[in-house]
C-alpha cells in the first residue's frame, strides 16, 4: 500500500510538473520579450529539449539580427540542427555563420561542421551525389582557410571518403552500361572512371572492364569498322599489362586477348 500511495505521489508530482513546464513554454511563445524567449531557449538546450529550443530559436532569429547575441544564437542553431539529425539545415546555418563571422574564434568549427553536415548528409552511393560534391568543396575550402589546423588530416581523410563513393557510383553506372550491352558507353563510362578517380581502389577493375567492353563493341560492330575497333581493344590490353602486371584479372583477359589477336592477323588491312 506504502508503495502505491508512493508511485500514485510520484505520478501526480510528474503530472503538475509537466504542465507547468507546457503552460512556462506557451508563455513564452506568446512573449514579445525577444531576450526572455532566447535565455529560455538556452535554458531548454540545457535541460535536453532541443525540440521546443529550436522552435523558439527559428521564431526570434528574424530579431536578433545586429544584436551582440546573434552569432551566439546562429551558432547555437547549426548545433541543434546537427544534433536532431537535419544536417542539412545544420550545414546551411553552419555556413551561414562562417560566412556572417569570418573572424570569430568559432568559424574554423564552424567551416568544418558545415562540411562534415553535408557530408553526414549523403545519401547511399547509388542516389544522386550531389551533397557529397557539396561536401568534398566544403572539405576543400577548410582546408584553404585553415590550411594549419589539426582538423586538416581529417578533412583530408574524409574528402579520401567521399571521393570513394563517387567512384563507387561512377563504378555502378558503368557497370549497368556493360549488363545492358551498352559496350560503347560502358567503355567511355569505365575510362571515366580511371581519368576521374586515379587513386580509387576500383581503376584495376575499371581497367579490365573497359578492355572488355572494347572487346564486345568490336565484337559486335559492323565489319567494315571491326578491325580498328579491335585494334583499340588490343592497345587497352597492352596498356592493362603494363599498368598492372601483376593483376589478377590478366588470366581472365587471356581469351580475349587471344580472339582479338586472330582477327586482327586474319583481317590485316591491304597494303
Amino acid at each position: 500500500m506504502f508503495f502505491r500511495k508512493l508511485t500514485y505521489c510520484a505520478l501526480f508530482a510528474a503530472v503538475v510538473l509537466f504542465s507547468a513546464c507546457n503552460r512556462e513554454y506557451r508563455n513564452i511563445m506568446r512573449s514579445h520579450d525577444t531576450m526572455a524567449r532566447y535565455e529560455f531557449a538556452l535554458r531548454m538546450i540545457e535541460e535536453g529539449n532541443d525540440r521546443r529550443a529550436l522552435r523558439i530559436l527559428e521564431d526570434i532569429q528574424p530579431f536578433m539580427r545586429g544584436r551582440a547575441e546573434f552569432g551566439d544564437l546562429t551558432f547555437t542553431m547549426a548545433q541543434v540542427y546537427f544534433r536532431s539529425r537535419d544536417y542539412f539545415m545544420a550545414a546551411h546555418v553552419y555556413q551561414n555563420y562562417a560566412r556572417s563571422f569570418p573572424t570569430s574564434e568559432r568559424a574554423e568549427e564552424a567551416f568544418f561542421m558545415a562540411a562534415y553536415s553535408m557530408m553526414m548528409d549523403v545519401p547511399y552511393y547509388k542516389l544522386d551525389q550531389t551533397s557529397a560534391h557539396n561536401a568534398i568543396r566544403q572539405f576543400q575550402l577548410f582546408i584553404n582557410y585553415f590550411s594549419h589546423s589539426p582538423r586538416v588530416r581529417e578533412a583530408n581523410e574524409h574528402i579520401d571518403m567521399l571521393r570513394l563513393q563517387l567512384a563507387r557510383k561512377d563504378f555502378a553506372i558503368a557497370t549497368h552500361y556493360y549488363r545492358r550491352s551498352l559496350y560503347l558507353a560502358a567503355s567511355i563510362a569505365f575510362r571515366n572512371v580511371m581519368r576521374d578517380f586515379p587513386e580509387t581502389r576500383f581503376r584495376e577493375e575499371a581497367h579490365y572492364m573497359m578492355v572488355k567492353s572494347l572487346f564486345y563493341y568490336a565484337h559486335h560492330s559492323i565489319r567494315p569498322r571491326q578491325f580498328e575497333r579491335f585494334t583499340n581493344t588490343l592497345e587497352a590490353h597492352q596498356h592493362f599489362e603494363r599498368t598492372f602486371p601483376e593483376s589478377r584479372f590478366l588470366s581472365r583477359l587471356q581469351p580475349y586477348k587471344t580472339r582479338t589477336n586472330n582477327f586482327l592477323e586474319r583481317n590485316q588491312p591491304p597494303a
